[in-house]
């Protein structure tokens, strides 16, 4: 008997993460929403340049914040860029091994990316008061040539949503506790660089929520 249960052990392949993407693949449903959404990404970073250039050169309005007033401006460029783009190779690896939540998380991402459009234009604030650039090559790349950095993309924070909706996409409990810590703290350290508002920070958890739940609406389950 033990050496038919370690004959069946050895024999049995457990499929890793990866294998899933073929079945999910042969799923027309799972495959059209896939490339629609990754299309629709695409899209939007090739609109962007053009967007932050018409937000960059528009007047917005003042708004008096009191978490401004009391929080002195400090530059923390590397401390939040490094939290933000380690959570989101996180969540990458993540969407490697599970078809759905890549399919989720883009188009969670896309909807992120289309409401902040609206919300931006339907909103337009000046820069906080002290505001110091946050230094990030990757996101600054796809601001374009003419704005090295955008100070009027405020409302909802693009920054503390994206970390929110990781924490929502993510499975495991503990993979949720470290992103919703991650999205905590990068929500702080936006207001301490005056990079955002506060109400910006505090919308971005409202909108996201929403979003999530319509992303589930729109995924497929493979």
């Amino acid at each position: 008997m033990h050496s038919k249960n370690n004959h069946l052990e050895s024999s049995t392949r457990i499929p890793t993460g990866f294998h899933l993407w073929k079945p999910s693949w042969s799923n027309s449903k799972f495959r059209s929403r896939l490339l629609i959404a990754l299309l629709i990404f695409i899209c939007l970073l090739m609109v962007f340049p053009y967007f932050f250039s018409f937000i960059e050169s528009r007047k917005g309005y003042t708004f008096q914040d009191p978490v401004m007033e009391v929080l002195p401006a400090k530059d923390l460029s590397i401390i939040t860029f490094s939290i933000i783009w380690l959570m989101s190779l996180f969540l990458f690896i993540s969407m490697l091994r599970n078809p759905s939540l890549a399919l989720r998380a883009i188009i969670a991402i896309d909807l992120i990316f289309i409401t902040r459009i609206f919300t931006i234009l339907l909103l337009p604030l000046e820069p906080p008061p002290g505001l110091i650039d946050l230094h990030d090559p990757i996101s600054n790349y796809f601001y374009g040539d003419k704005h090295g950095f955008i100070t009027r993309d405020l409302f909802f924070s693009g920054h503390t949503s994206t970390m929110i909706m990781i924490g929502l996409l993510l499975p495991q409990k503990w993979e949720k506790i470290l992103a919703f810590s991650a999205a905590v703290l990068v929500g702080i350290l936006v207001l301490i660089q005056h990079i955002h508002y506060s109400i910006d920070v505090l919308g971005a958890w409202v909108f996201t929520w929403f979003l999530y739940k319509l992303s589930g609406i729109l995924a497929v389950e493979p």
